[in-house]
């Protein structure tokens, strides 16, 4: 559900775009080619699988573009504009027949936020995309209706063959911490394609709060099986919850847990962040595997140190086709190789221990798409593994192949953005999710921030079959930093102060200004270089990098050390440097 936000204090963009090896292509969401990009968040995307350069994308709060150019840079607004009106939540699929499919949020016009979101509204189009014409379901008097998503049965000779199946959130009264208020999860079948639903019915045995954290019912979604059995997953009370129907709907049987998730949905105090969440997403393959991602606190499997409970990961379960049980889940955010994670150090006491190279770790938000062959999935998340202070964000991804004997084969862990982002504060909504869909090409969808154009934008890739070496995967990301870059912020955080520099303040300064300069800083191939901050000639800040890991460092400096003014940050390596203005207000 879309969250209502204060205005983000202005920033500045400063720094060298990475290009792209190989056949990748990264753009930004802009309106007809037009020079600002779009401000908005939680995108869904989806495209043609018999023509792959022809897609859609939908952003919160209700707007719509579609493309045909191969690079993904030239966006044509589609307006959809149903009676029910049209506010958030936009999620996109498109069959293997081209029809396009759109479930999103209300806006009765006789309400108020957040009374007006009081059904589920479904469009189909026929046209590519061009023209919808929509139905709705879950109307429910006084009743809020929250985050849809649904699912298209395009398994041949499944008994739902054609089928359309949405799941959704009700709250009785949203927000509310009144006991008597709740929410449970609905589902509603289509047997025509999606041009009319079936009477509801609730498929949660118990009901979560109606507070909209991690109590709530939240985040259902449905996997199809080859065999058409329906397989209904969310996220209640630090749980992962699963329910199965074999009738392609009509029923469903008790709940199950199946995984737990402390910490719940709700990742709250994730650095400079106003919410992310893990809520989970399930999926089947050709063979009839099952495979659910989410996101949660490590301490959930056995990791009892304190640093590793202090992040979230991003894990992987599977039910085999013909098993009872989901396997015990892993962790998919991992590098090539776990020492990497690590430095040796002593304690003084037990000799040498391992101590962690990054305070902040976190990973969240996955999601998950399966190849047209039903072969093949990929599974991408959220991922600060590059930020020593937390404050910078990537997107990362993971590779898996099906195997009718149940064998799982992951790939390597691989970085899909092209730039890092920063996570703008806790008065910036950034959106619940990101989005993939694989046509003849894998494609994602994601919200960074510009600092910049001061608001959140639409970042997309697509990333296209490479050659198999070996035993690599086919889906290759980036690979290592390949130009100096430089990005720099002005960030106001209510829930955290500067942990990196806090030195260079005193208490009194803290109070005058709370702000702090977040600074990410790459050079390829580098082990140490210089960053000064000069207004005029003087020299304002000077700090030398040394065992620089990965060519790339980030920082948090009180804002309080500097005055107004246009600096310039220079980056110094053996006598190369690299300049860029900073204007500080």
């Amino acid at each position: 559900m879309v969250k209502k936000v204060n205005t983000y204090l202005g920033f500045v963009l400063l720094g060298f775009v990475q290009f792209l090896g190989g056949q990748n292509i990264h753009s930004v969401l802009k309106s007809d080619g037009t020079l600002g990009a779009v401000n908005a968040n939680e995108p869904s995307i989806a495209f043609f699988k018999n023509q792959s350069e022809v897609g859609i994308i939908g952003v919160n709060t209700s707007w719509v573009f579609r493309t045909n150019d191969p690079f993904m840079n030239l966006w044509t607004p589609v307006v959809v504009n149903p009676p029910q009106g049209f506010y958030g939540d936009p999620v996109f699929k498109i069959s293997n027949q081209g029809v396009v499919y759109l479930a999103h949020l209300a806006k009765n016009k006789s309400g108020v936020w957040p009374k007006f979101f009081d059904r589920i509204v479904f469009e189909r189009s026929e046209d590519s995309g061009k023209t919808f014409g929509a139905t709705d379901v879950g109307f429910h008097e006084g009743k809020m209706q929250d985050k849809p998503w649904f699912s298209m049965d395009e398994w041949q000779g499944s008994k739902g063959f054609g089928n359309v199946y949405l799941s959704w959130t009700e709250f009785d009264v949203y927000g509310s911490k009144e006991s008597q208020d709740s929410s449970r999860i609905w589902f509603a079948r289509s047997v025509d394609g999606g041009r009319n639903f079936e009477t509801p019915v609730v498929i949660s045995d118990v009901s979560g709060d109606a507070q909209d954290d991690d109590g709530t019912a939240e985040g259902a979604n449905v996997a199809i099986s080859p065999d058409g059995v329906l397989h209904a997953v969310w996220s209640r009370n630090d749980t992962i919850w699963y329910d199965c129907s074999r009738d392609c709907g009509k029923t469903w049987g008790k709940d199950q847990l199946v995984a737990r998730q402390i910490g719940g949905w709700n990742h709250s105090g994730v650095r400079s962040t106003m919410r992310v969440n893990g809520m989970p997403v399930i999926q089947s393959d050709a063979y009839g595997n099952l495979y659910l991602a989410y996101s949660g606190d490590a301490c959930d499997h056995g990791l009892t140190t304190h640093w590793e409970c202090m992040q979230r990961n991003v894990f992987l379960s599977v039910l085999h086709a013909g098993k009872s049980e989901f396997n015990e889940p892993i962790v998919l955010n991992r590098p090539a190789s776990m020492e990497s994670f690590y430095a040796k150090g002593s304690d003084g006491l037990s000799g040498d221990i391992a101590i962690p190279l990054f305070e902040f770790t976190e990973q969240y938000s996955p999601a998950m798409v399966v190849s047209p062959n039903g072969k093949r999935l990929f599974i991408a998340w959220q991922d600060r593994r590059r930020s020593q202070t937390g404050c910078f964000f990537d997107v990362y991804g993971v590779e898996v192949l099906a195997s009718k004997r149940g064998e799982l084969k992951l790939g390597e862990n691989v970085r899909l953005s092209n730039n890092v982002s920063i996570a703008p504060g806790t008065e910036v909504f950034m959106g619940d999710y990101i989005s993939l869909d694989w046509a003849e090409s894998l494609h994602l969808a994601y919200t960074a921030f510009s600092i910049k154009e001061k608001h959140p934008i639409i970042c997309l890739s697509k990333f296209k079959e490479r050659k198999r070496v070996g035993s690599r995967f086919l889906i290759q990301g980036e690979v290592g930093i390949t130009t100096p870059a430089l990005e720099v912020a002005i960030q106001r955080d209510k829930q955290q102060a500067s942990s990196t520099l806090d030195a260079l303040t005193n208490e009194s300064a803290k109070k005058i200004d709370g702000r702090q300069i977040a600074m990410w800083a790459a050079w390829p191939e580098a082990k140490s270089f210089t960053v000064e901050f000069k207004l005029g000639k003087q020299v304002m800040f000077e700090h030398v990098f040394e065992n620089v890991k990965d060519g790339h460092v980030d920082l948090l400096i009180p804002a309080s050390r500097f005055t107004p003014g246009i600096y310039e940050i220079v980056l110094r390596k053996k006598g190369k440097m690299v300049k860029q203005p900073f204007y500080f207000n």
